[in-house]
């Protein structure tokens, strides 16, 4: 049988418009590189004699992930960028001229900012006098009588108020703001892909007899496995990686049944960096915790391997979560993004894999099942 290959969130094709900001979380973890290192390191496992006519097959969803839109930048404009501030509404006009006086001023002075603005834009007269005044002078003035008032109210902060020092305050703040803008700026890209790829899934998985576009991907997956043509006692063999786990788990549990043709035996199912054991604390698998707490029945699964790293924070263990999983921690040495795709380029984690599917399948599990028996289990 092939080995099935399903796919985290994030993660796009080049022709999908968000494949550049995908790829600052995926980090070149391509399909082109998975697919080679199964061929390499993984089919000679699945099929010694003939490695080169394992199926590999995969599932992509990451077309039925989230969609946003252009990322979100601050519509707001400076006061004097207004073409009238005279003709804004009252909160329109104190939330502008707030703004205006946030960027000037320190956060310690912020309270009494407040005060100032909006007793300034409430008072009826004050605004007959900025409508009698051109439309370029009306911003100026009106930051005048703000601060007038701020004096006013905090006499000891008329000296905090020197020009030299609230420019360099504020230009303190603008670099800040220029450096943190460049540290997060691949952030914002990435994680409303990222979050709203988990939340894509989890809002439009279906319901029992009724699965959601995602998890039809996953049982077409499956279905495409089991009509592949196969030698004897040849294993099928599943790897997942990161949310692509939960899709599996859900697949191999609430949705079986819809398996167009029947849901196939999976020999070998290896939940990489995964969040399965997680998701099983949490209750959030569509058959709840008491379904995780029954792990996969064994006439559908004979072993999962939940590989994992202590050093990769989006991945957490299963062993002792989901009944029948095996936990094995890697403990990656890179970046914390690096760490999560490192299951997916190293080349001791696909050969791992392979020893795995041979200890786990060819010996006791394939051949076990052929001839009606169960699938061993340890706790390695």
């Amino acid at each position: 049988m092939p080995i099935v290959f399903v796919h985290g969130v994030a993660v796009r094709d080049p022709d999908d418009p968000q494949y550049a900001a995908a790829q600052r979380l995926t980090r070149g973890a391509d399909w082109a590189v998975v697919e080679s290192a199964l061929r390499e390191h993984v089919a000679p496992a699945v099929r010694p004699s003939a490695p080169e006519r394992v199926a590999l097959v995969r599932v992509y969803w990451g077309d039925l992930g989230v969609q946003p839109g252009d990322p979100l930048t601050d519509p707001r404009p400076a006061l004097r960028e207004l073409p009238r501030p005279a003709a804004l509404e009252p909160d329109e006009l104190g939330e502008a001229l707030q703004h205006s006086l946030f960027e000037e001023l320190p956060p310690a002075m912020w309270p009494a900012v407040v005060d100032a603005v909006w007793e300034t834009v409430s008072e009826p007269a004050l605004r007959a006098q900025l409508a009698a005044r051109s439309p370029k002078r009306q911003a100026r003035w009106l930051e005048k009588q703000a601060r007038e008032r701020l004096e006013s109210r905090v006499p000891e902060l008329t000296t905090m108020l020197a020009p030299l020092a609230l420019d360099l305050a504020a230009a303190g703040r603008r670099n800040v703001r220029w450096a943190m803008g460049e540290v997060r700026r691949p952030l914002h890209e990435v994680v409303p892909v990222f979050v709203g790829d988990v939340l894509r899934y989890l809002d439009g998985r279906g319901i029992p007899g009724a699965p959601g576009p995602i998890v039809e991907r996953v049982l077409a997956g499956l279905a495409q496995a089991r009509d592949a043509e196969r030698g004897e006692a040849e294993p099928l063999v599943v790897l997942s990686h990161s949310m692509g786990g939960q899709l599996v788990f859900d697949a191999l549990t609430a949705f079986a049944s819809e398996v167009p043709g029947g849901m196939p035996r999976v020999d070998f199912w290896c939940a990489s960096g995964g969040q399965v054991g997680l998701f099983a604390e949490l209750g959030m698998f569509a058959g709840g915790a008491q379904g995780a707490a029954s792990g996969v029945p064994t006439e559908r699964l004979g072993y999962l391997w939940n590989a994992w790293s202590s050093s990769d924070v989006l991945s957490f263990p299963a062993q002792g979560r989901i009944a029948g999983a095996h936990d094995s921690d890697f403990a990656f040495t890179g970046t914390p993004g690096a760490n999560h795709m490192a299951y997916l380029v190293e080349t001791d984690f696909y050969r791992t894999l392979a020893a795995k599917i041979l200890a786990h399948c060819r010996v006791t599990g394939v051949s076990g099942r052929r001839a009606g028996g169960t699938a061993a289990r340890d706790t390695t």
